[in-house]
């Protein structure tokens, strides 16, 4: 087995799994995503996975389009978020390194069928928390201060 690389995520499944965005999505649900999206990009800027993730929605098509970046993508209005989850891992040459996730069941037999693996929302936010753990453990382990004896500035090193 391949190791996982790609985090496919039903963002709509998350949004109503998780308390706090699921009581902001029905005043803001606009706002709702603009969390979800700021608490995933520290998965996706931790460069252990690549991370899509996927709403349901007439907003807009995929963005951003720059390399290295975290994609945020909208199934068209003619298609579900979970028939373009469904499409993309079918269409992906190693669906072994997708995990989707999902707390729906139907969407996680289905990728599961076509290759993939998959975590549940609350998986998500233990893997966010625990990237975040591990970024704040490693900030506190640097130097306050490199001495300056660590720059040759005669060679602008």
């Amino acid at each position: 087995m391949s190791a996982l690389k790609y985090l496919l995520i039903d963002g709509h499944s998350v949004l109503f799994a998780w308390s706090t965005l699921r009581t902001l999505h029905q005043r803001k649900p606009q706002s709702a995503r603009e969390q979800l999206i700021k608490r995933v990009q520290i998965l996706h800027d931790s460069g252990k996975w690549k991370v899509t993730l996927v709403f349901d929605g007439k907003t807009r098509g995929s963005e951003p389009s720059r390399p290295h970046e975290m994609i945020i993508a909208y199934a068209s209005e003619d298609e579900t978020a979970d028939s373009l989850i469904e499409r993309t891992v079918g269409a992906f040459p190693h669906p072994d390194q997708i995990c989707v996730v999902t707390n729906d069941r139907a969407e996680a037999q289905t990728v599961i069928s076509l290759g993939a693996h998959t975590e549940s929302a609350e998986w998500l936010e233990y893997e966010i928390e625990s990237c975040q753990n591990q970024i704040e453990s490693t900030l506190k382990s640097l130097p306050k201060k490199l001495p300056l004896t660590q720059f040759d500035f005669k060679r602008g090193h």
